[in-house]
This record gives structure tokens, C-alpha cells and sequence, in this order.
């Protein structure tokens, strides 16, 4: 009897699904700002109004954020809302725009982090994480998904700060 490809193959894909799932780069915060980072951040927060803070809110999904274009004025507190309405977790990733903001307060489900430096956040499906921050540095920044192979999918923007 001769076995059918699909048959072998399953096993295999079923790996290479499971192998791509735990590939995530996970949520990443440092407690001391690394190189190229804003260095005054705690000076910096709490001389803002935060209840003044502007609401700001992007959906994750397969694969896209909505909106993928941001952009946010220098000095001014803002709340970052990100909702991962997707079936598998997704980051939110911007180099660049994370060494220019002074980050209050990260609130992921696992609970809240005080003026970390963002290097990496990965946002399990159905989950919102809430960024609390000031922006600092003016500029254009990449904006991607981490996921293997998310940002070939289009999982990508950009972030401006005037």
C-alpha cells in the first residue's frame, strides 16, 4: 500500500507550525536605560499632567496594524492602547522609536512595569498591553512585527514624532 504525501507531511508541518509559535521574541523591558536611550526618563514623567494623557489605540492582526501610520508630538503624555485581536501573539517593535520616548508605565497581563526602556513588546493573542509615555526625540521610525515571517506579510508602519 502506498502512503499518501499529505499523510507524511503533516507530522512536518505540524513541527514547523509549532516551531514558528514559539519563536516569538517576547516581551523585552530593561529597568536601566541602554545605550542611545533616553536617560532622564523618571525626571521627565513626572513632570507631566498624565491626566491629560492623549488615548491612542492599535489593533494587531493577521498581519497588520490598524492604523499602521502614527505620530505624536514631542512633550506631549500619551496612552498607547495595543490590542492583539489576532489568533497568534504579535509584536510591536520600533528600535528607533523606543530610544526616543520616556516611558511611564507598561501594563501587560501580566501586570505593570514603572519607567522601563521598551526594547521589544510581544502581545499574546487576545491581549492588550497599555503604553504609558512622553516622546522626546522628533523623527520617522520603522515599525514592524517580530513574528517569524509577520512583517513579510505586510505586518509593518511607521512612527513619526514632530
Amino acid at each position: 500500500m502506498i502512503q499518501r504525501p499529505a499523510t507524511l507531511l503533516t507530522p512536518s508541518i505540524l513541527a514547523f507550525t509549532l516551531f514558528l509559535a514559539g519563536c516569538g521574541a517576547g516581551t523585552d523591558l530593561a529597568q536601566r536605560p541602554p545605550p542611545g536611550y533616553v536617560g532622564d526618563v523618571a525626571a521627565r514623567v513626572s513632570a507631566v499632567d498624565w491626566a491629560q494623557a492623549r488615548p491612542v489605540t492599535v489593533r494587531l492582526d493577521e498581519f497588520q496594524f490598524q492604523p499602521d501610520r502614527l505620530a505624536f508630538e514631542r512633550g506631549t503624555p500619551y496612552r498607547l492602547t495595543l490590542e492583539n485581536r489576532g489568533t497568534v501573539a504579535h509584536t510591536f517593535t520600533s528600535e528607533g522609536f523606543f530610544k526616543a520616548i520616556a516611558v511611564r508605565r507598561v501594563t501587560t497581563g501580566q501586570g505593570a512595569v514603572e519607567t522601563p526602556a521598551l526594547v521589544n513588546l510581544e502581545i499574546p493573542a487576545g491581549q492588550t498591553d497599555v503604553v504609558e509615555f512622553v516622546p522626546v526625540e522628533a523623527g520617522t521610525y520603522d515599525l514592524a512585527c517580530h513574528e517569524p515571517l509577520h512583517s513579510s506579510f505586510g505586518m509593518t508602519g511607521a512612527i513619526t514624532v514632530r
